[in-house]
């Protein structure tokens, strides 16, 4: 057992247990996402979107869930992890993995022809895995043989999959769909099933030698030849598709305007928030996982494939800070188009393609990530009246139309601001659930009201950057003016001098309120934000100097967590400003340390053991990097922008 109390991740197969998280890189097509494991195994794929049923979901049961593995040929035993890595400025993970008979390099990719404008010529998304010999290999045979073992347990293990072997590859029936896996015509050979439903192909490389396998997805469930014409189409020379991917993603990436000390950093976070992106729509998911802990052995186990209008405003604004508009842009456009369509009211979350049913239950048949139950799919927050997100989302609004040489703003689009806006000033005053979307019962947060003002403010920048004024302006700054004295009034612990969680407590602590300086509530000096950033560090953070949330207060979910990233960054920011750089940064270098060799983050990280927890990728961490680094090269006098 590890340090950590996790199972070895030197094995594959049932009896492999479950990989820390920072042992994680992630591939994906801006449709949906793969984690890929040190030890070179796919396990966990929705398809064909972000939340769709699981088709791969080891990482939350480790006996009963699927997944694309290599391992030794006599024994249902993995390989030991050695390296991995991405290729530089993609999104296209590298994972070395050494065998008793030799080292096999395994690259996987997600083609991107569908955002590169190319023909479409798959039905759905796609796993392009080459596996190529390296040195060394076993002399006395001058080959690596190893196993190929595929296990599809559709709707997150609830359904069983019919499975079809040949020469041609495997089809597997998942319901809604066939998942089907082929080998390129020169290592093609006889696949078996065993009692488990599990198809292994037996193959043998060369030193220097490479093979591919295809893994793709239709729902053309209703003509019996469309798996087969799915397997005729995954196989092809993919090295044309695989060196565009790659192409793509350098092209992209190079666009990142950034150029400080933490580039490499920051181009990984920009890559890993496009990666959250659902192209078709525009929307923003949270995060690509469900259920993965905040605590291990924890209930704190929540679904995050959803595009909440707060996380997806925040990356689409790390994006646009960073060079990316194109993404921002199609996120407000997303706003428009899907989640407001038909309601004009901002709510807290939505699928991908803007609907507002994402109902809870639980998989009581899944052990969850390390015994940590319940496993849950859906979000019931939608119900949630969490009155900080419009502040967010104009946040990213003004971020993209704001500025020299920013394009204006639609009439449509300020239609609905105005709309939004007066939305703010008739609810600010309700009692919310708030940014941590409590459980128990509603409360007056202080972020959700200075939030409230920033969205008012934003308003009238925006209004007046087309030239509206009048009576419905002066009413928004006369609202942000009442919110801003009611803050003052009910929101500062009169010992301390700092914010408070909210207007009920006495001397509680959020993090989240180290944003009123980050938004211009308030000065970055004013007294009230060094009194929440110094009671932040004394109060909030642990041994490592990491954030959490809040202490001492019933959330209503119970049990334990670990600290949070994406307020670990907040203070950092705060540091930064208030001129303490060196302490700013190592906070970054500390917190971007936890993401091990892939430089993927999670949503936390455990106090005790520094390992991180929550859902994998998390957009929030990604965007406090950015941030931060965008941030301390401003007060550098680096090019940050």
């Amino acid at each position: 057992m590890a340090s950590d109390g996790s199972l070895p991740a030197t094995a594959g197969g049932p009896a492999r247990g479950y990989v820390p998280l920072s042992e994680y890189g992630v591939v994906g097509d801006c449709r949906t996402a793969a984690l890929v494991a040190a030890d070179g195994a796919i396990d966990w794929l929705c398809l064909p979107a972000f939340d769709s049923g699981a088709v791969f979901c080891r990482i939350l049961d480790a006996e009963r869930g699927g997944y694309l593995a290599i391992t030794e040929v006599d024994a249902d035993i993995g390989p030991r992890p050695v390296a991995q890595s991405y290729l530089p400025g993609t999104a296209i993970p590298r994972t070395d993995v050494a065998l008793a008979e030799g080292t096999l390099r395994v690259t996987d990719a997600m083609p991107t022809a569908h955002l590169r404008g190319a023909p479409a010529d798959m039905p759905g998304p796609c796993v392009v895995r080459r596996i190529e010999a390296i040195a060394p290999i076993d002399p006395a045979t001058g080959v690596c043989r190893f196993a190929v073992r595929l296990k599809v347990t559709p709707d997150y293990a609830r359904g069983a999959a019919r499975v079809e072997a040949s020469a041609r590859g495997v089809v597997a029936a998942c319901g809604t769909g066939h998942v089907a896996l082929a080998v390129d015509s020169g290592h093609a050979g006889d696949w078996t099933l065993d009692a488990s439903g599990t198809a292994v192909l037996v193959c043998a490389l060369k030193a220097g030698e490479a093979m591919t396998l295809a893994l793709g997805w239709t729902d053309d469930v209703a003509r019996t030849d469309g798996a087969d014409d799915l397997l005729t189409a995954l196989a092809r020379d993919w090295e044309p598709e695989l060196a565009a991917t790659r192409r793509f993603w350098e092209e992209w990436s190079a666009r990142t305007r950034y150029a400080g000390p933490y580039r490499e950093a920051v181009v990984r976070a920009a890559v890993t928030l496009k990666l959250l992106t659902y192209a078709p729509t525009g929307a923003m998911v949270a995060a690509a996982t469900t259920s993965l802990p905040e605590r291990i052995g924890g209930e704190r186990n929540w679904d995050y494939r959803y595009t909440w209008a707060r996380d997806g405003a925040f990356a689409a604004s790390a994006l646009a800070m960073a060079g990316h508009t194109e993404e921002a842009e199609a996120f407000v456009a997303w706003v428009l188009d899907y989640a407001c369509a038909v309601d004009p009211v901002i709510h807290p979350l939505y699928t991908v393609r803007g609907s507002r049913r994402t109902p809870e239950s639980e998989l009581p048949h899944l052990d969850g990530y390390r015994a940590s139950r319940p496993v849950r799919v859906g979000n019931g927050a939608v119900e949630h009246l969490q009155l900080d997100i419009t502040g967010e989302l104009f946040g990213c609004v003004a971020q993209v139309y704001l500025g020299e040489g920013a394009p204006v703003p639609s009439p449509r689009l300020m239609d609905f601001v105005a709309s939004a806006a007066d939305e703010v000033c008739a609810r600010w005053s309700l009692p919310d659930q708030g940014i941590w979307e409590v459980r128990s019962a509603s409360q007056h947060f202080v972020y959700s009201k200075v939030m409230c003002w920033s969205a008012l403010d934003r308003a009238i920048a925006l209004a007046e950057r087309v030239g509206r004024a009048g009576a419905v302006v002066d009413r928004w700054r006369a609202v942000a003016d009442m919110i801003r004295a009611d803050v003052e009034a009910r929101g500062i612990d009169p010992d301390t001098g700092a914010f408070k969680m909210s207007y009920e407590s006495a001397h509680g602590l959020d993090a989240a309120t180290l944003m009123a300086s980050l938004v211009g509530f308030v000065a970055p000096t004013d007294p009230r934000a060094v009194a929440t950033t110094s009671e932040v560090e004394r109060r909030l953070t642990d041994a490592r100097g990491l954030v959490f949330r809040y202490r001492g207060f019933d959330d209503g979910v119970g049990g334990a967590e670990g600290t949070f990233m994406l307020v670990s960054f907040w203070l950092a920011e705060n540091l930064a400003l208030l001129g303490r750089q060196d302490d700013a940064a190592g906070l970054l270098e500390k917190l971007a340390a936890h993401a091990g060799p892939t430089g993927v983050l999670c949503e936390m990280v455990d106090g005790d053991t520094g390992q991180m927890l929550g859902n994998l990728p998390q957009a929030f961490s990604h965007v406090g990097l950015i941030r931060t680094a965008i941030r301390l090269a401003r007060a550098d006098g680096e090019d940050g922008r």
